[in-house]
């Protein structure tokens, strides 16, 4: 094996304006990245007149097409960018999923549409870890919650730039006639997937004018040689509790999120009769406000209660948002007025959010510098295929199946949330104690006092 060698961090360090300007660029990209993932989500009531794929079809190609690819290259990649230019990395990627989404624009049938979604996920793959990294470079370790909260409200600003922006494309498209002008017979929702997908080439050539930060452990050297996925593997089989604890538990987390996001449009477009353009507006604000708000109380709460020593934050913010998530959950589906569907949405929102920065931070916390990127991987990974197979697919199977009725899509919806509650819940409490070891045995005696 080569002698591996140190990096120090820079002598001269970037400011606070710069360090929030890179992680804020991030978070844009992130955003993007949701909006052209979730579009889908506004559109299944016209592609189903088109195309004729079943609930369960669209639950597949929503959820399935796009996780199994970003789980087969999320850990190559994540190797990657241990070991090369992540922000290239990033860019190459953002261009990768734009071009896939657009792609979906041509889809004639259920087989190409799994494909160019696929492809889609590939893209994606490339981003999450490569930005954790760079960001646990940059910031100091008091300031990490806080830092990946706002990185991670990417989520919920994209997911509600998808509500908003796909119905008022959708309905500016058929009101103006564009697609007649624009490409004469396109159908609509066609044209909605090459207008979200195109702003990802500008996105690209913003990141390339971002810095690669050097790489460091919290205020050490760290090693320039990347561990090999063997490597890799050992550390999560010898912190098996930890890391199924906070994987498995906010797998099950990430699937309420995505099965809320999935189903709730077409929820409401069969149980209140409104289209898109009538509610889309109003459902992307309850994600955006409910999700940002939930990013920033979380990240400043667990900031803090880290600072005040308490080692198992992330695992109590996490129970703390299963609960809330739950009780607002039924509310959506069962509050009888679309107003309270909407507005209890906002707050599944904010509680889904809460932890978000925290588990993100977690993972920084309790793996060495030149681990993460790939364990940041397995992390997203592992909650990809709970949230994005599990929580799109569960549903329509239960409506489809078990209740052999479509208009039920909301008590499919409720039973696919609470049972992920439940497992998610008994996860984050086996994985309580190995967290909250591992974390004092690494920062117990930590002297790092920087600021950014």
């Amino acid at each position: 094996m080569s002698h591996a060698r140190a990096i120090k961090a820079p002598d001269r360090p970037l400011t606070p304006l710069r360090v929030f300007l890179i992680v804020t660029a991030l978070m844009s990209a992130y955003a993007l990245s949701f909006v052209d993932r979730q579009i889908l989500a506004l559109l299944i009531e016209p592609m189903q007149q088109s195309l004729d794929i079943s609930d369960t079809g669209f639950g597949l190609i929503q959820g399935l097409a796009f996780a199994v690819f970003y789980f087969s290259f999320g850990i190559p990649l994540g190797r990657m960018a241990d070991r090369g230019n992540r922000r290239n990395l990033i860019a190459a990627g953002i261009l990768m999923w734009s071009f896939m989404t657009m792609m979906c624009g041509t889809a004639h049938s259920f087989l190409a549409l799994f494909a160019w979604r696929a492809g889609v996920g590939i893209g994606e793959a490339a981003l999450s870890p490569a930005a954790y990294s760079m960001i646990a470079d940059l910031v100091p370790k008091h300031r990490l919650s806080f830092a990946l909260a706002l990185y991670s409200m990417g989520v919920h600003i994209g997911a509600g730039m998808a509500l908003l922006v796909g119905g008022f494309l959708l309905d500016w498209i058929k009101d103006s006639g564009a697609a007649e002008w624009i490409a004469a017979g396109t159908e609509p929702w066609r044209l909605v997937f090459f207008l979200v997908g195109a702003p990802g080439i500008a996105m690209a050539t913003l990141m390339m004018l971002l810095p690669e930060p050097a790489r460091r452990q919290f205020g050490e050297a760290v090693l320039e040689e990347a561990p090999s996925i063997r490597e890799t593997i050992a550390l999560v089989v010898q912190e098996h509790r930890l890391f199924c604890g906070l994987i498995f538990g906010f797998a099950f987390h990430n699937g309420v999120f995505f099965a809320l996001l999935s189903w709730t449009p077409t929820f409401i477009e069969r149980v209140y009769g409104q289209s898109p353009g009538e509610f889309g507006s109003y459902l992307g604000l309850a994600t955006t406000i409910g999700g940002v708000l939930g990013l920033l109380a979380g990240g400043l709460i667990s900031d803090r209660l880290i600072s005040s020593g308490r080692h198992d934050t992330p695992i109590v913010m996490g129970l703390a948002a299963m609960a809330g998530m739950l009780l607002c959950s039924l509310v959506v589906v069962y509050g009888g007025s679309i107003g309270r569907t909407i507005s209890f949405f906002g707050g599944a929102m904010f509680f889904q959010a809460i932890p978000i920065g925290t588990i993100a931070a977690a993972l920084q916390f309790v793996v060495p510098n030149r681990y993460r990127a790939q364990i940041s991987a397995l992390y997203l990974i592992s909650i990809s295929i709970a949230g994005m197979t599990l929580g799109p697919a569960l549903p329509p199977m239960i409506s489809d199946g078990l209740f052999r009725n479509p208009a039920r899509i909301g008590d499919a919806l409720a039973v696919t949330i609470a049972l992920m509650i439940v497992a998610g819940t008994a996860c984050l409490v086996m994985g309580r104690p190995a967290y909250a070891r591992r974390y004092r045995s690494i920062h117990e005696f930590s002297t790092e006092r920087e600021s950014i």
